[in-house]
C-alpha cells in the first residue's frame, strides 16, 4: 500500500512539473485596423518534446471555457523560447517587428476576452476570468497585459501576476495613417522580456496616461477616469498621490482626496486594482496637467500622466448625427424625413434651428413642418440632446437641392449641417433585368445578373441593384452603378471577379460583393432614382422549390418583355432548372449554358408604347409640362382641346413644354417620334 501511495505522489509531482513547461506571458489588442495586432506570447520554461499536447482557447463575452480551439503542431520547443500566435501576420509583423509563429483566429480577442492554455485537454494557465472583461481590472482593450517575472502558470487567474497597460493605452499609436509600431508608442508592449526567475525587488506597476478630465467652469468636478496599479514584494503600503488640482479615490463614487493607500497581502503583493482620478471642482478656465505618483519603500516610484481642461461657460451649440439624401419623384413630395440631434449649454435665449430654402424642419417625425423650430433652455441655459427632423419640401421642380441647416442662439457661434436632396423625374426604364445565375464553381460562383441597356445613359449612378434574400423582403438599393452606358449593350454585375471571368471568359462590369451573393432562391430588384423598375423573383418568398428557383442554374428573360416594375412576371422568363450547371467548368462548354447577351427587344429610338411615354405632372397646375420617353430623340407634340381644335404644336428636344397659355380643362396630347406616335390625356387645373 505504501509503495502505491508513493507512486501516486510521484505521478502527481511529475504531472505538476510537466505542466510548468509552458506559460502565457503576454497578450496585445493593437491600434492598427481591425484592432490588430491581436497576439499572444507564451514562454517555454523547460524543453518540450511535443508541443501538440498544448492548445489555446479564447472565451468571448463572458462565456465559460469549453475546449481548446487551436492545437499546436507536433514539434519540439526549447527552454527560453518565446512563441507567438496572432490573428493575422502583416500588421503583427509591422507593429512588433517580427512575424508570428502561428496565425489563427483563436486569438481574435477584443481586450475583454480571457485566454486559456490547455495541456492534454486540461486548463493549466489563464489570463482573465469568465466574465465580460469590460470594466474589469484585467481589461486590455486597445492595450496589453504582461506577466510578472517568475509568475505562472496557474489555472486560477490572479491579477497580481500581471501588469496591465489599461484600456485604450495604445489609442493613437497607429499614428493616424496605420504606420505605427510598438517602439514608437507611448505605451510599449514589453514583448520578449519575461523571465521565469522571480524578482524579489519591491516593484510597482502602473497603467497608461489619463486624459480628457474636462468640465466647464463652475460645473466641476470632472467625470472620473481610472488607471491600474499593482505591486510585488512590498514591505509597507503602496501610496498613490494626486498632483495639484487633481484628486484620487479607490472607488468611482469616492470619497476623493489627495492620496489613497493600498495594503499589500502577506506576500507583499497588491493585486491589480483601479485608481479613480478626476479634476477638482472650483478651478478657473484653462488646461491642467500633472503626474500621479505611486510610491512604496524600496520600490522605484512610478508616475501616471494626468491632464484635463476647464472650459469657459460660453454659450455653445452642438449638432450630432448626419442626414442622408432627401429624395422624391416629381409630384410625390415631400421626401421621407431624416433626423439629427441638437444640444446646447449656457444659452441666454432660445435655440433656433432654421432650414435652408426648399427644406423644412420639425421636432416630431409626423410634423408639423416649417422653416424653423425653437428649443427653450432650462434654468441653467441647457438644451438636452433633442432630435430635429428634416425633409425636402413638396411641390419642387425636378433637380438637385442643397443647403445648410443652421442652429443659432444669442452670443453662441452658429452650427451648421449640410443637407441635400433631389426631385427626380419619372423613371426612364432605360435598363432591363435580363438574367440571374448561380454558378458551379467554388462558393457557388459566378453569382450575378445581366442587365440590358435600352437607351443611352450618360449617368449610371441614377441606377442600382439590391437582392432580397430568403424571402425576407426588400433591402432597398444596396449597390449603385457608376459611369455611363450605351443603348443595346449589356451590363454584368457579379459577387466577385475571378470566377466570373473564369466561367464566362470576360470580366463583369461591376463587382458588387455580397449584394450579389445570391443562392438561386433569392429575388433581385433593379432601381432607378430609388424606385423599383424591374424585378426577378418574389421578394417576400424563399424561392427554394418554387418555379423560379435557379439554384446552380440560371433564369433568362424572354425577348421583347420588361421591365416589369415591382411585379415579378414569371411568364416573361425561361429557366435552366435547378442543378443545370452542376459539374460545369465554363459557360462555353456547358450542356445548358447561360444564354448571355442574347436578349433583344423592339423597344428602340423608332418605336415605343404608352409604358415608356410619360406626361408629368398630370394633372398640371404649374404651366410647364414634362415629357419622358424611352429615348432622347426630338418629339413632335400636338395638343388638342375636347372639341378637336389644335391649341399647341411644337417640336421639343429637351422634354419640356410651356403650357401656361392653356385654360383649365381636359386636353389630348399627341406625340410623334420617328415613325411612331401615341396619344395621352392631359388635365390642366
Amino acid at each position: 500500500m505504501k509503495k502505491l501511495y508513493f507512486l501516486f505522489v510521484a505521478l502527481i509531482v511529475s504531472s505538476i512539473s510537466f505542466g510548468q513547461d509552458l506559460v502565457i506571458t503576454g497578450v496585445i489588442d493593437g491600434p492598427l485596423p481591425g484592432g490588430t495586432p491581436k497576439g499572444l506570447e507564451l514562454y517555454v520554461i523547460n524543453n518540450i518534446a511535443d508541443l501538440s499536447i498544448y492548445g489555446i482557447e479564447s472565451s468571448t463575452n463572458g462565456a465559460p471555457a469549453v475546449a481548446q480551439e487551436f492545437t499546436f503542431p507536433a514539434v519540439a520547443a526549447t527552454a527560453g523560447q518565446f512563441i507567438y500566435i496572432a490573428s493575422e501576420a502583416p500588421n503583427f509583423t509591422q507593429y512588433l517587428g517580427f512575424a508570428p509563429d502561428y496565425v489563427d483566429g483563436v486569438i481574435g480577442v477584443n481586450g475583454d476576452d480571457p485566454v486559456i492554455l490547455y495541456m492534454n485537454g486540461g486548463i493549466v494557465d489563464i489570463l482573465g476570468t469568465f466574465v465580460d472583461g469590460t470594466g474589469q481590472p484585467w481589461e486590455y482593450l486597445d492595450g496589453w497585459a504582461y506577466r510578472v517575472d517568475g509568475q505562472g502558470p496557474t489555472a486560477t487567474f490572479s491579477g497580481a501576476e500581471w501588469t496591465f497597460s489599461g484600456p485604450n493605452a495604445l489609442d493613437g499609436c497607429d499614428l493616424g495613417d496605420d504606420t505605427g509600431t510598438n517602439a514608437g508608442c507611448g505605451s510599449v508592449f514589453p514583448v520578449g522580456t519575461y523571465s521565469p526567475t522571480a524578482n524579489n525587488t519591491p516593484t510597482i506597476n502602473v497603467g497608461g496616461a489619463v486624459t480628457g478630465l474636462d468640465y466647464f467652469e463652475g460645473n466641476g468636478p470632472s467625470a472620473e477616469d481610472s488607471f491600474n496599479v499593482s505591486a510585488l514584494n512590498l514591505g509597507d503600503n503602496l501610496v498613490v498621490t494626486a498632483p495639484t488640482n487633481f484628486e484620487v479615490a479607490t472607488d468611482a463614487l469616492g470619497p476623493y482626496g489627495a492620496s489613497v493607500s493600498y495594503t499589500p497581502d502577506g506576500s507583499g503583493t497588491v493585486a491589480t486594482t483601479q485608481v479613480y482620478v478626476r479634476l477638482q471642482a472650483g478651478l478657473l478656465s484653462g488646461p491642467y496637467a500633472g503626474d500621479a505618483t505611486a510610491t512604496a519603500t524600496g520600490a522605484t516610484t512610478q508616475t501616471v500622466s494626468l491632464s484635463g481642461t476647464v472650459s469657459p461657460p460660453d454659450p455653445q451649440i452642438s449638432i450630432t448625427g448626419g442626414v442622408g439624401s432627401l429624395d422624391y419623384s416629381f409630384g410625390a413630395g415631400p421626401s421621407p424625413e431624416d433626423s439629427f440631434n441638437v444640444s446646447a449649454l449656457f444659452l441666454q435665449a432660445d435655440l433656433t434651428v432654421t432650414a435652408p430654402a426648399s427644406f423644412e424642419v420639425a421636432t416630431d417625425a409626423l410634423g408639423p413642418y416649417g422653416p424653423s423650430v425653437a428649443f427653450t433652455p432650462d434654468g441653467n441655459g441647457e438644451v438636452i440632446s433633442s432630435p430635429v427632423f428634416v425633409r425636402l419640401a413638396a411641390g419642387l421642380a425636378i433637380g438637385p437641392y442643397s443647403g445648410d441647416v443652421t442652429a443659432s442662439s444669442t452670443n453662441a457661434p452658429d452650427q451648421t449641417l449640410a443637407v441635400s436632396g433631389n426631385v427626380f423625374g419619372p423613371p426612364t426604364n432605360a435598363l432591363i433585368l435580363t438574367a440571374a445565375f448561380d454558378g458551379p464553381l467554388g462558393g457557388g460562383t459566378p453569382k450575378g445578373v445581366e442587365i440590358y441597356v435600352v437607351q443611352d445613359i450618360p449617368d449610371l449612378s441614377l441606377f442600382g441593384i439590391g437582392s432580397a434574400n430568403n424571402g425576407g423582403g426588400t433591402d432597398g438599393q444596396e449597390y449603385t452603378f457608376s459611369g455611363s452606358a450605351i443603348a443595346g449593350s449589356f451590363i454584368y454585375v457579379a459577387s466577385e471577379t475571378i470566377e466570373f471571368t473564369n466561367f464566362f471568359g470576360f470580366a463583369p462590369d461591376f463587382d458588387a460583393g455580397s449584394t450579389m451573393g445570391i443562392n438561386g432562391d433569392d429575388a433581385i430588384e433593379l432601381f432607378e432614382n430609388g424606385q423599383v423598375i424591374d424585378t426577378f423573383g418574389d421578394i417576400n418568398m424563399d424561392g427554394t422549390g418554387m418555379p423560379w428557383d435557379y439554384l446552380d442554374g440560371w433564369a433568362y428573360r424572354s425577348n421583347n418583355t420588361g421591365p416589369d416594375g415591382g411585379t415579378f412576371v414569371i411568364g416573361n422568363w425561361s429557366f435552366s432548372g435547378i442543378d443545370a450547371l452542376d459539374g460545369e467548368t465554363s459557360n462555353g462548354t456547358a450542356v445548358t449554358p447561360v444564354p448571355v447577351g442574347t436578349f433583344s427587344t423592339t423597344l428602340s429610338v423608332n418605336t415605343f408604347d404608352t409604358t415608356n411615354f410619360t406626361l408629368y405632372p398630370n394633372p398640371n397646375n404649374i404651366g410647364q409640362l414634362y415629357i419622358a420617353s424611352s429615348n432622347n430623340a426630338a418629339m413632335a407634340i400636338q395638343i388638342f382641346d375636347v372639341l378637336g381644335k389644335e391649341v399647341i404644336t411644337e417640336t421639343v428636344q429637351n422634354g419640356s413644354l410651356d403650357i401656361s397659355s392653356l385654360n383649365s380643362g381636359l386636353y389630348i396630347v399627341k406625340l410623334s417620334q420617328g415613325n411612331a406616335s401615341t396619344t395621352k390625356k392631359l388635365v390642366v387645373e
